[in-house]
């Protein structure tokens, strides 16, 4: 099976790493910028202490489990099919949609305010779309 894409396959696990890393890197700057914005304009998001989703730690390890997964879903992509950027980037948008239920649905009963889910939707934007782009070659650095 010939893999056809615009953007650069990985040469290696090496290379995936890197740009998984650089991606990573990349979404926990943005994430940790908008918990700045936020914090800084007192926004009312709701729980607040070491085990709140707008914590710096679960912020950061949400990031990297993150990065992890899309990196080993990419990989599985580029060995088994034609077109591994495209599947990556509908499987991202179904991940992406799927990951809103709980915001939405989950969220408002442990207190988290509309602000709040506000929030995390932007938060889930910011991680998405720089570990995408880095994990598929469409960013290199």
């Amino acid at each position: 099976m010939e893999t056809t894409t615009r953007y650069p396959a990985p040469t290696g696990a090496g290379d995936l790493t890197r740009r998984t890393t650089a991606g990573v890197l990349v979404a926990v700057v943005a994430a940790l910028l908008v918990r700045a914005v936020v914090t800084t304009l007192g926004l009312p998001v709701g729980p607040s202490g070491a085990t709140s989703p707008f914590a710096s730690f679960p912020i950061v390890t949400s990031v990297v489990v993150a990065g992890v997964g899309a990196a080993l879903v990419y990989a599985g992509l580029v060995r088994t099919t034609a077109r591994p950027v495209r599947n990556f980037a509908a499987l991202v948008a179904v991940v992406f949609l799927g990951m809103l239920v709980p915001v939405v649905a989950v969220a408002p009963a442990l207190g988290v305010t509309a602000v709040g889910q506000a929030v995390l939707v932007v938060l889930h934007l910011v991680v998405a779309v720089p570990i995408t782009a880095f994990v598929v070659g469409a960013v290199r650095l």
